[in-house]
């Protein structure tokens, strides 16, 4: 399965959070490898109750040198809306996380808060190539090479 976007993501961590209608107390790292195909979807914490920092090292674990480039988190709860993020502690505790997992060569790509009503995102949750933050990430959208222009216009 390859990525390309960050609604794929939290579709990819809903069901483990949220359940028959119920928000559970849970942390989930998504992993994804060079390509941005899908490497793994983890519950890293079955008792978060809104803080990233207690759970660093349970993230950074699950990460895989061997396989793992990209990663997502995603958790119960979402923040609040309208603000800066430094003055949302836990967006200010994801900064921290995304810099102690670059120095391990791991790159952040999405964040996600989720409730029982939807999900709120700290990152991309569209189609990563329409933000040129992401201008990185290697090209997902291999199917335009097959078509009849024969060339990929996001690449």
């Amino acid at each position: 399965m390859i990525i390309q976007a960050g609604f794929d993501l939290q579709i990819l961590a809903r069901p483990l959070i949220v359940q028959a209608g119920k928000i559970l107390p849970r942390l989930v790292v998504i992993r994804l490898d060079s390509e941005m195909q899908l490497d793994g979807v983890e519950v890293v914490s079955e008792g978060f109750s809104g803080s990233l920092e207690p759970h660093f090292d349970a993230i950074l674990a699950a990460l895989d040198p061997e396989w793992t480039k990209y990663f997502a988190i995603a958790h119960a709860g979402t923040w609040t809306e309208n603000c800066f993020p430094w003055d949302i502690p836990i967006l200010e505790e994801a900064g921290e996380l995304e810099t102690v997992a670059a120095r391990r060569g791991f790159q952040t790509i999405g964040h996600f808060g989720q409730d029982e009503t939807g999900y709120m995102s700290a990152r991309a949750h569209s189609y990563f190539d329409q933000y040129p933050s992401y201008d990185e990430l290697p090209c997902t959208m291999t199917h335009w090479v097959n078509s009849k222009a024969s060339t990929c216009w996001y690449c």
